[in-house]
């Protein structure tokens, strides 16, 4: 069986109080399906409430792919948060690699910034 590279990067991370901007890259050497970015806040329960995601379908399942997102989601500051990237097989189910990033943003008065 021949190994199939399989990668999911996330490349950059900006975030403010004021939402955030990401930027991703995935690999998959028998096609990716679809990709999304997953904004969940840690101190509640991510599953049932993300607070802000955006999925991207891809019908030719490329086997390499580069996209951005930019969430315009409020973030509080004091809260950790989660962004994720997962990239999916052809079918868009099944999940074959992921990244993930956690970050807090502080007060307002630290110039609206988050850090990793």
């Amino acid at each position: 069986m021949d190994a199939i590279g399989t990668e999911a990067a996330i490349t950059t991370l900006s975030a403010t109080i004021a939402g955030l901007s990401v930027a991703g890259t995935a690999d998959y050497g028998d096609g990716i399906g679809r990709i999304d970015f997953v904004l969940v806040d840690l101190t509640s329960d991510p599953l049932t409430d993300p607070v802000d995601r955006k999925n991207v379908d891809f019908s030719r399942s490329p086997a390499h792919v580069t996209d951005t997102w930019a969430s315009h989601a409020a973030l509080t500051p004091g809260v950790a948060y989660r962004v994720f990237l997962h990239v999916y097989d052809r079918s868009g189910v099944n999940l074959v690699a992921y990244d993930r990033r956690d970050f807090t943003c502080q007060s307002p008065e630290r110039e609206d910034r988050c850090v990793p």
